[in-house]
């Protein structure tokens, strides 16, 4: 089976060493977790749905780049700061996201300086 590193120009740079995204066999698209971080590494976004509108934009870049869009997710995996904030992430998927909506697990967690981090698992359409 193929394993292909992704990475979007437009999107946050990885962290550490890893890939930001990997297309395995050519159908399925694995994504690192992504942060509210603009191409330069920096923190973007004041509030809440600016983080996550950030976040879903880096996601997004790298589902592009392997020929992939947000309507292609199947799975989504949603760590934030604070539970609180679950109506205000559901708004903004319900902004971005079409039916059928990907299944989602959202789990709360410390997050160094930002609110939201995603990661998501893409069926990549043929061609």
């Amino acid at each position: 089976m193929t394993r292909t590193s992704i990475s979007a120009p437009d999107a946050a740079p990885p962290a550490g060493p890893y890939s930001p995204g990997v297309r395995v066999g050519g159908e399925l698209l694995f994504t690192a977790g992504q942060g509210p971080f603009d191409k330069d590494g920096r923190r973007v976004g004041e509030t809440f749905e600016e983080q996550v509108h950030a976040t879903l934009d880096n996601v997004e870049a790298i589902a592009k780049a392997a020929g992939a869009t947000l309507a292609d997710a199947v799975r989504l995996g949603v760590f934030i700061k604070d539970m609180a904030d679950f109506p205000k992430l559901n708004a903004v998927f319900a902004e971005r996201l079409t039916e059928p909506f990907p299944v989602r697990t959202t789990v709360p967690v410390d997050l160094p300086g930002f609110d939201v981090e995603i990661d998501a698992v893409f069926a990549v359409p043929a061609g």
